[in-house]
């Protein structure tokens, strides 16, 4: 299936798919560290701030009651309105850190909370100021008036007050100690799906690169052992991958030619072979022929020169015979004229 699949694809392929598991894990990373980061300011901003500001809203409370306690005990009218006079001042302090709080609400719980402690807080002001009233009324003598006012009403309203503020105390901290929990949870998540999608992403990629390297090893190897056996001169080597669009498939091609391009050769000096065989059968026939007729010729010229010496000795008898000849027949000659002579002296 992916032997067709181009080499260049294949790395390509490996690269886009680290390249997407790496932004994978950047996306993931900054999402969960953007919650993790929202949790955070939230914790900075809002819970922590809030615990802090009902903090100094009780504290300033607390104060503010033994400020109460303090015009009771107090003696003179003096140190009354004196006292009078820092209560004054902590409601003022106490004002400022409401209006600071109360930007800081972020949740219909806490602003119930905060709704439930302010209507005490009034009646509890209410009654503080009725306490004074008795209080100064009872300058130079024991207030009992005024301590059984604040003990048996005044003073549990401001501990009903106290309460509330404890529970919007203790709202706040769970609220921070959630943040705190989900961003822990968040980190640890994050944690734990960046390092699956890690170790998931390099599994893959040594299995894919291992399967890269095999497959690219194998196509190459199935194009060097025709090539190989083509150097050994073995051409009836079949050559795989051809016609492929692939780098393998354009290797098979060109060595398909080179094959091709030796059995040409081969042929053509077979071919080459065969005629200069051939021509050298010719030339040994003819190299014979012309040994032969050598032979023939020298044969020839051997008898010839035999039958030459004899007519030369049979010429020779000849001569001698014709001589013998000639003589004798001088010497008949002779003899006719002497018996003519003969025969001219009988006539006459």
């Amino acid at each position: 299936m992916f032997a067709t699949i181009s080499i260049r694809a294949k790395i390509i392929s490996v690269v886009a798919f680290l390249l997407i598991a790496m932004t994978g894990m950047g996306l993931l990373a900054v999402m969960k560290m953007r919650t993790i980061n929202a949790n955070t300011i939230d914790i900075t901003t809002n819970w922590m701030p809030s615990v802090r500001a009902i903090g100094d809203l009780r504290a300033s409370v607390i104060t503010y009651r033994n400020v109460v306690r303090q015009h009771m005990l107090a003696e003179t009218l003096e140190d009354k309105l004196a006292t009078e006079k820092t209560a004054a001042t902590v409601l003022e302090a106490l004002a400022k850190m409401r209006k600071n709080y109360e930007g800081m609400i972020s949740s219909p719980e806490e602003r119930k909370l905060y709704s439930d402690w302010s209507k005490l807080w009034d009646d509890y002001k209410k009654g503080t100021e009725e306490v004074f009233a008795i209080s100064r009324k009872e300058a130079g003598k024991v207030p009992h008036d005024a301590q059984e006012l604040n003990s048996k009403t005044v003073n549990k309203i401001g501990l009903a007050a106290d309460e509330v503020l404890t529970k919007d105390i203790e709202l706040n901290t769970k609220g921070g100690e959630q943040a705190a929990a989900e961003a822990a949870d968040t980190f640890y998540y994050a944690f734990m799906l960046v390092a699956i999608i890690l170790g998931a992403a390099v599994i893959a990629g040594i299995a894919v690169s291992f399967y890269l390297v095999q497959d690219v090893s194998k196509g190459i190897n199935s194009i060097i052992d025709p090539m190989q056996a083509l150097g050994k001169g073995d051409l009836s080597a079949d050559v795989p991958h051809r016609g492929e669009k692939t780098e393998i498939g354009a290797m098979a091609d060109v060595l398909q030619i080179f094959k091709e391009a030796l059995i040409a050769k081969k042929a053509a000096d077979e071919a080459a072979a065969a005629d200069a065989e051939a021509k050298i059968e010719r030339g040994r026939r003819v190299d014979n022929i012309t040994r032969e007729f050598e032979t023939m010729i020298g044969e020839i010229v051997q008898t010839v020169s035999s039958a030459s010496t004899q007519l030369e000795a049979s010429a020779s008898t000849l001569t001698s015979t014709a001589d013998r000849s000639q003589r004798l027949a001088t010497t008949v000659a002779g003899a006719s004229e002497e018996a003519s002579t003969n025969v001219q002296s009988v006539a006459s």
